[in-house]
């Protein structure tokens, strides 16, 4: 059940500013599964259907407990020539490493383990945090900054690519460790569902109060992007230099919207530039009887097709073309629409701009598959796998289209939109 903006109030409203177009909202007291949403761009801004710190923290000691059997034991396995080999998702990403690309190895492990690693313990520290009554400032902040890498989900997805891919070279099993990884992605999924960072910076810091009264209200409201508190504008810490700084998790609010579309267009245009030698180098080389055949984004498609796989060629398709292209063109159309004062079209603008922040992530899929390919088709043997130069150049075009999604400021926008209609 979703609500809108409240035209009585209670003692238990409160007001914000919402974080997409900066509206001030008056927010009410929510039960079970209400949510409130912003009445004019429809923006999440609270729900009541999340789970305590307590629950959430076993969800988390669940997952660590799973992870050394879902990360280093096997999940899938071959024949290959009467020789039995194992993949897994530690030896992925090692034998990237050890096959000369250390960067590319160093990405998978980094989206696949290490962040799913460190989410999972973030949660259980906070709930230590809270038992000690600590402060945990900086964790709730990495909390917040690790979510988009966690891509689980989307290894998930890659075990299957990669099971239709490797079929044709030998016969497949699936590990009975694979249902712990199964346990593991779904386990993770849930936590980042139920887990509500606001309320826990509320919970963890309860000193900091929500201005409850628009007409007591003595100065303008800011809103921090981090931890999402809204205060008055004299209730903030200034620096030497005047900047403003939230009273709560002390990070810096007044950063020029200069600034936030420079970065923008950094992240954006070195991903573009990534891009062409990720579709025009080979992304992987296979060895067959020592005559080496290179595949690019395009071929390997292509081959999926040829073999009768339409629906996994669609996903490769998907993820490893029409998304990382659609993502450029996209942030282009909305930086272009800022720098040409556009501001017409704005809901659909702000779609595009949350496609952008949904689709980004599974980009990865490709070099995930590339991983388990590298385990499963072992070197020394008549049939080898060896990862090409394309592949890193894809995964850092993936990191920097990530980066410019989370640089640009939708807020930007509204501003614009808001000058027109007045």
């Amino acid at each position: 059940m979703a609500i809108s903006a409240r035209f009585y109030r209670t003692e238990n409203d409160h007001l914000l500013r919402c974080e997409e177009c900066d509206l001030l909202v008056d927010i009410p007291r929510l039960h079970g599964k209400q949510s409130a949403d912003c009445p004019r761009c429809g923006h999440l801004l609270r729900s009541g259907s999340r789970w305590s710190l307590n629950r959430c923290a076993i969800i988390a000691l669940s997952i660590l407990i799973l992870m050394p059997f879902a990360f280093t034991f096997p999940l899938l396995s071959i024949d290959l020539l009467g020789v039995p080999i194992h993949a897994s998702v530690w030896s992925g990403a090692w034998n990237i490493a050890v096959g000369g690309d250390v960067y590319t190895g160093f990405m998978v492990l980094l989206c696949a383990i290490i962040m799913p690693l460190c989410f999972a313990a973030l949660v259980l520290f906070l709930w230590l945090a809270k038992r000690f009554d600590h402060r945990p400032r900086n964790l709730l902040l990495m909390l917040g900054y690790i979510k988009p890498w966690v891509m689980l989900d989307v290894y998930l997805v890659s075990l299957g690519v990669a099971a239709f891919k490797v079929r044709e070279y030998a016969d497949l099993h699936i590990d009975i460790y694979f249902s712990a990884f199964v346990f593991t992605a779904l386990l993770t999924t849930l936590l980042f569902i139920k887990i509500n960072p606001l309320a826990l910076w509320n919970e963890f810091y309860p000193r900091f109060h929500y201005p409850r009264d628009e007409s007591a209200v003595t100065g303008t409201i800011r809103q921090c992007h981090c931890c999402e508190f809204a205060f008055e504008e004299h209730r903030g810490v200034k620096d030497t230099q005047g900047r403003l700084y939230c009273p709560r998790c002390e990070s810096l609010l007044d950063i020029n919207d200069k600034i936030k579309l420079q970065r923008t267009w950094a992240a954006l245009i070195a991903g573009m530039i990534m891009l062409i030698p990720a579709n025009v180098l080979p992304i992987s080389f296979i060895y067959l009887n020592g005559v080496a055949s290179g595949d690019t984004l395009i071929s390997g498609v292509w081959s999926f097709l040829q073999q009768g796989s339409y629906f996994v060629a669609f996903v490769v398709f998907t993820a490893s073309i029409f998304v990382p292209f659609s993502k450029v063109f996209a942030l282009i159309y909305l930086l272009v629409s800022v720098h040409t004062q556009n501001a017409r079209h704005i809901h659909f603008k702000m779609k595009l701009l949350h496609f952008v922040h949904f689709v980004g992530r599974w980009s990865m899929l490709d070099l995930f598959v590339l991983s388990l390919m590298m385990s499963l088709v072992a070197r020394g043997q008549i049939i080898n796998f060896s990862v090409g130069p394309a592949a890193f150049y894809f995964g850092a075009a993936v990191f920097l289209t990530m980066i410019a999604a989370e640089q640009f400021d939708s807020r930007i926008l509204w501003k614009l939109y808001d000058r027109q209609q007045a």
